[in-house]
């Protein structure tokens, strides 16, 4: 256990409040909801010219999830649902008058079991640091109403505490990457994520306490630096949270509040040493978005930094997401007695964990997926744009 989480804030800078607005996604769904010609368009892009390119030459891509018509209608109902979920009446609402009492341990036991119960595979509790809240709302909620309205200012002051959970990914599908059937692995956990983050802020709120939800379609917050300081798991080079369960094959969600909560410590499994040793997720990104090199400092932090546009870029080439850096990852194996020895292992910092990398590479050698399932449907054209990249 560790009393201070591993991210390095650079002690010369601050730390920025990240506008949700400036995301990739955010900005895809700007351009899809609004439209080039509207005002939202014209008055956002005008202020980022060289973002406006960027998107522009996306946009000659192919979409995501539009490779095979009888494929694409699979992640589109569970994300429909997902956008459901994340309406406001939703995510968030009126706390009951009247309060249950408990103190914090108590009240924290309660919350976690609770979150168990509701189907988190991994869940902590920690500070909600306002560096990690979204300066203002970048989700359009598409065509769902209900949604708070593009570039409102985000205010969750009141809120003290969070609550992160983590959620595996199907094992099997995710090892299809770069494939289509990576991207169902996401879309069921996430689906999962967003309905066990609702239900949990609402008994809080059935408790007597402010609290909000925070998953895939209404995220207010940054949830992989919220994890952390839960104790979740650690910051990886790939940019994604590892967690010593279940690697980097995890998705988030958070629900934050204002009930006393008494907060889990944050977790040295020895992330940090071992990505700076191990490499693979970089020598296997098909678009060399992963670094090879040293921790930067980006926004007051030191840290991996992942090149976004070229890792979205290669998803419109892919014509889905890719997880090639999930399903490399050491730490993302199947959780059996076997992979938890090796995770204890490898969480002690050390020369040992770069040769365990290494006795990753000989022992499974170079990347390939594994077969498709039988019901999904991959064209010629779907194989010949992975060839290169699975080896097959």
């Amino acid at each position: 256990m560790s009393k201070r989480p591993t991210y390095e804030i650079d002690i010369k800078g601050d730390i920025d409040r990240f506008d949700e607005r400036d995301m990739l996604f955010a900005r895809q769904d700007l351009i899809r909801s609004f439209g080039v010609d509207s005002e939202q368009y014209k008055k956002y892009f005008s202020q980022h010219p060289d973002a406006e390119k960027f998107h522009t030459k996306l946009s000659k891509k192919q979409p995501l999830g539009g490779l095979n018509p009888s494929d694409a209608p699979m992640f589109c109902a569970q994300f429909k649902l997902i956008d459901m979920l994340g309406t406001e009446s939703i995510v968030a609402g009126e706390p009951a008058k009247a309060k249950v009492e408990f103190t914090p341990e108590r009240a924290r036991q309660k919350i976690k079991n609770t979150a168990r119960t509701y189907g988190a595979d991994l869940m902590g509790v920690g500070p909600l640091r306002q560096e990690w809240i979204y300066s203002h709302v970048g989700s359009t909620g598409g065509d769902q109403p209900g949604y708070k309205q593009w570039g409102t200012p985000i205010d969750l002051s009141k809120h003290s505490s969070a609550i992160a959970m983590g959620f595996h990914m199907d094992i099997d599908l995710l090892r299809s990457a770069p494939h289509f059937p990576t991207l169902l692995a996401s879309a069921q956990a996430y689906e999962k994520s967003a309905w066990t983050a609702v239900r949990l802020a609402e008994y809080i709120r059935q408790l007597g306490y402010s609290a909000r939800a925070h998953h895939f379609s209404n995220y207010q917050v940054l949830v992989v630096p919220v994890s952390v300081d839960c104790g979740l798991g650690e910051l990886s080079r790939a940019g994604y949270l590892l967690t010593k369960e279940y690697g980097l094959g995890v998705r988030i969600s958070v629900v934050t509040t204002d009930m006393q909560l008494a907060h889990d410590q944050p977790v040295d499994i020895g992330v940090q040493s071992f990505c700076e040793q191990c490499l693979i997720c970089a020598d296997e990104c098909p678009s060399g978005a992963i670094p090879f090199g040293e921790k930067t400092i980006h926004n007051g932090l030191l840290k991996w930094k992942l090149d976004e546009k070229k890792c979205y870029s290669y998803w419109h080439v892919n014509g889905t997401d890719c997880g090639i850096c999930m399903a490399v990852c050491p730490w993302t194996k199947p959780h059996t007695l076997f992979h938890r020895l090796n995770a204890g292992i490898a969480s002690v910092k050390g020369l040992h964990q770069g040769l365990m990398a290494k006795a990753e590479r000989a022992v499974y050698g170079k990347y390939k997926s594994t077969p498709l399932p039988d019901y999904i449907d991959i064209s010629e054209k779907d194989k010949e744009i992975t060839k290169e990249v699975t080896g097959d």
